[in-house]
């Protein structure tokens, strides 16, 4: 790939709504959670690490964000309850995002939820690349107690989200619009 290539491989880049099978094999996966270790990490310290979701284990993913709505809100009617299970089944693979700081007295937690946050777009990028379509999520609960068991969160530990992964359902896009860098950009000279 040339460099002109890659940079529109970039510029054009796009989160991918509506996911379906295939997902990646073991050894794809294995690629692209090597690119999510890739990201700036200052001390090298990996405050992260990764969960992959897929299979039946999205039923567990699903119980575990209900568990989660349930403990925060005391009660979620069956539709919000629908609704947050159906999170874990809009794409055949999630890969969950712990953040995991270490206690350090050179690099702050807030940098190593940066690094951390940065292995999102890697494997979405690294997903991309080859071949699948890749989309950030979250959802608005704390870990609940289940959720906490199931990706066996520490106590410093929690979850910063998931990237979606799967083939991208085919349909028409728009070219994405630029960045208006007079509004977003600041030039000092």
């Amino acid at each position: 790939m040339s460099a002109s290539d890659f940079y529109q491989f970039l510029a054009q880049r796009r989160s991918a709504s509506v996911l379906i099978e295939p997902c990646p094999d073991r050894s794809t996966l294995e690629r692209i959670l090597q690119v999510g270790g890739t990201v700036p990490d200052h001390g090298g310290l990996k405050p992260y690490r990764f969960v992959v979701v897929s299979g039946e284990g999205r039923q567990k993913f699903a119980d575990a964000m209900v568990n989660a709505g349930l403990e925060a809100k005391g009660s979620l009617d069956e539709k919000k309850q629908a609704k947050l299970k159906s999170k874990a089944f809009a794409a055949p693979m999630q890969i969950v995002i712990v953040f995991s700081p270490e206690e350090d007295d050179k690099i702050p937690e807030w940098e190593q939820m940066a690094s951390a946050s940065c292995t999102g777009y890697a494997l979405g990028l690294a997903a991309n690349s080859l071949g699948f379509g890749a989309v950030w999520k979250s959802f608005g609960f704390k870990e609940g107690s289940v959720m906490k068991e199931l990706f066996q969160l520490r106590e410093n530990e929690r979850i910063l989200g998931w990237v979606n992964i799967g083939t991208e359902k085919e349909r028409e896009r728009s070219p994405r619009v630029p960045l208006d860098l007079k509004k977003f950009a600041l030039h000092i000279t």
